[in-house]
């Protein structure tokens, strides 16, 4: 057990974003520039970053290793364009951008490293996650039974059929027993009729998810 220990630091030290499961950028689309949020795309999102963190943050113990939520909204438009600027966000793409110059960018890079390796920390709500659309495609598929999550993880499929859907989310309950951190699956369709209505995917339960009012 001992000799484990300094061998699971080394892996996570070393770690990198794995690019065969997750894509930065929509499918078929190139990223957005890189902007500061808004307070209105703040209290959008507000129902997704507390459905991400529930489980996720906190004290150390017993995480939600996987969840799964809807969130209803066409390709292209401004609520499917709301998830990437979340994903930036939640990735520390902002917290990089507002650092200021390459000093401070590669400081904080060190930290989130540092916060990496400390096993015995709980995480934060300000703490980066890895984050990305998940492509439906067979390569994608298979890298996702292989995928141990390096940090908490938002994973994004848009456009995805019922039938991949079920399939995937069984493979990776199957395969959250070996996470050492969360991951949460959250699904776009352009209408949740689009999903048959049941009590979850792959077995787990299905959390329905919208954004709220700007005017609220």
């Amino acid at each position: 057990m001992a000799e484990a220990r300094p061998r699971r630091l080394l892996a996570t030290l070393f770690a990198r974003f794995d690019g065969s499961v997750l894509h930065v950028a929509p499918p078929g689309q190139p990223a957005a520039p890189l902007q500061m949020p808004t307070a209105a795309q703040h209290r959008r999102w507000a129902p997704l970053l507390g459905w991400c963190m529930s489980g996720a943050v906190g004290e150390r113990g017993p995480q939600t290793r996987l969840s799964v939520a809807l969130w209803p909204a066409q390709p292209g438009s401004p609520d499917a364009a709301l998830i990437e600027a979340f994903s930036r966000h939640l990735d520390g793409s902002h917290q990089l951008l507002a650092a200021g110059g390459a000093l401070a960018g590669g400081w904080l890079r060190l930290r989130v490293k540092a916060c990496d390796v400390a096993w015995w920390r709980p995480r934060r709500p300000t703490d980066p996650w890895d984050c990305g659309y998940v492509v439906n495609e067979a390569a994608a598929r298979d890298a996702l039974a292989r995928f141990r999550p390096r940090r908490a993880t938002l994973m994004v499929a848009m456009g995805w059929s019922q039938a991949d859907l079920d399939d995937t989310l069984a493979q990776l309950v199957r395969s959250s027993a070996h996470w050492a951190h969360p991951v949460r699956w959250l699904v776009v369709q352009g209408r949740e009729q689009d999903l048959p209505v049941l009590p979850g995917l792959g077995g787990l339960p299905l959390v329905r998810i919208q954004p709220l009012d700007t005017e609220r």
